[in-house]
């Protein structure tokens, strides 16, 4: 886990990228369901596949910087 600070707030890196990937799960279903009508609005469907990608790469970024970090464990005395 690594602090997150945008701003003046703290977020913890782990419980931001679940909700990333919680998205990244919404625009997939979401996809694959414009897919699947006869005529799926391609401005929406691009929209879509643009919000994914973006998705992506946040999370890809926020696993990234937890892999790089080394774990701290504190023992309660």
């Amino acid at each position: 886990m690594t602090i997150l600070n945008i701003g003046k707030e703290a977020f913890n890196s782990t419980e931001v990228a679940e909700k990333v990937q919680h998205d990244i799960d919404f625009l997939l279903a979401r996809i694959e369901h414009l897919q699947q009508q006869v005529n799926p609005n391609p401005v929406v469907l691009q929209t879509y596949q643009e919000m994914l990608e973006s998705r992506q790469a946040v999370l890809e970024w926020l696993m990234q910087d937890q892999a790089n970090t080394p774990v701290e464990i504190h023992k309660a005395s």
